[in-house]
């Protein structure tokens, strides 16, 4: 399984979404040199999901490092970032469709 469809990639991100108990939803792009490529997220396997819902739960215990956003960089050789971040918009939207 490789959501990435190339060998000579520079660098990837995967843009993640959390809402509600825990839906999951990503987007995501590679790059080669400078051309932008989507990620296959259909071949990104049920079990990142999963480790995604339960990184939620786990950071966001107690209240606390409130995220429902979150971008995971990668780099060929393995490096890689994770930013949290909270999307006010995002939240309210969800809670106003949740009512409706």
């Amino acid at each position: 399984m490789n959501a990435i469809e190339a060998d000579n990639w520079t660098n990837a991100q995967l843009n993640i979404e959390i809402v509600g108990t825990g839906v999951v939803g990503y987007t995501g792009d590679y790059n080669i040199g400078t051309a932008k490529h989507d990620i296959s997220v259909r071949k990104i396997p049920r079990e990142i999901r999963n480790w995604l819902k339960e990184l939620h739960e786990i950071t966001t215990e107690g209240g606390s490092n409130k995220w429902n956003k979150s971008v995971f960089t990668l780099s060929p050789d393995g490096k890689f970032d994770m930013k949290f971040i909270w999307d006010q918009e995002l939240y309210d939207e969800i809670e106003r469709l949740a009512k409706a």
